[in-house]
């Protein structure tokens, strides 16, 4: 019993010793931290997302976007600055024509932030989607993190692409995904972005819960079907050669 009792402290002693930040001489690291949730209320890693500019009015010729990371390591109290670089073979689009790279900034007292990529909405983008490969650098501040999350690619473009947000949970409210569908709910609701708090999750500021989605869901329904009264039908492939109405079904 005496025994028994001396293995259970060393093992909760040793419990605990996994759960603290990890500890690095040279002040940190940090890495992609891009997520999406699967299954059971559980989030995966994704290494690439899309940004596209048709999403947005014609008038607007650049926009910032952001690659989210995650501190390994200890807060500290002062701010640090963390930076990527572009991997030439792994990249398609061309620096100034259709990106700029900024450097990140990590804040005092916080583990997470994103890496800050100025888009531009080249010509050539309504034809055919540009991809920017991203790896972390160490800087004076901070390391390079996960050998998993040391990559990132963005892929941008100016026609509608599938956002990394429409995963399976998506798909219980709007349907799976296609551009036309996309088109008419932006259209509707003014809404650009729908990602969704796992089932596990609180609530977190520009996400939305189950009976937000549900409400949403709602007003798609009626509003096609207001749509439909003066409207003829909008096809999920306009170029299919046999053609299938979209539809949001409660």
């Amino acid at each position: 019993m005496k025994y028994t009792y001396i293995l259970t402290i060393v093992a909760l002693l040793l419990a605990c010793k996994q759960n603290e930040a990890p500890e690095f001489p040279d002040g940190g690291r940090v890495y992609f931290f891009e997520q999406e949730p699967s299954g059971y209320g559980t989030l995966l890693h994704v290494p690439e997302k899309n940004f596209s500019f048709a999403v947005l009015d014609d008038t607007v010729t650049g926009a910032e976007g952001k690659v989210n990371v995650r501190l390994l390591g200890k807060v500290s109290d002062k701010d640090r600055v963390f930076r990527a670089r572009v991997v030439a073979d792994s990249t398609t689009a061309v620096e100034g024509t259709h990106y700029r790279l900024h450097d990140g900034l990590l804040k005092a007292g916080e583990m997470e932030s994103y890496l800050p990529v100025t888009l531009y909405r080249a010509p050539g983008l309504k034809s055919a989607a540009v991809k920017i490969c991203l790896e972390i650098l160490p800087t004076g501040d901070l390391g390079a993190g996960l050998r998993e999350g040391n990559r990132f690619t963005l892929h941008v473009g100016d026609f509608f692409m599938k956002p990394e947000w429409w995963t399976y949970y998506v798909d219980a409210y709007f349907g799976a995904y296609c551009d036309n569908k996309y088109k008419f709910i932006i259209e509707t609701l003014d809404i650009i972005d729908f990602p969704m708090t796992g089932a596990r999750y609180a609530p977190e500021a520009g996400s939305y819960t189950p009976p937000q989605m549900q409400g949403f869901q709602y007003t798609l329904v009626n509003a096609y079907a207001e749509y439909r009264k003066t409207n003829p039908p909008i096809w999920v492939d306009d170029n299919a050669e046999t053609k299938v109405e979209i539809k949001f079904q409660l």
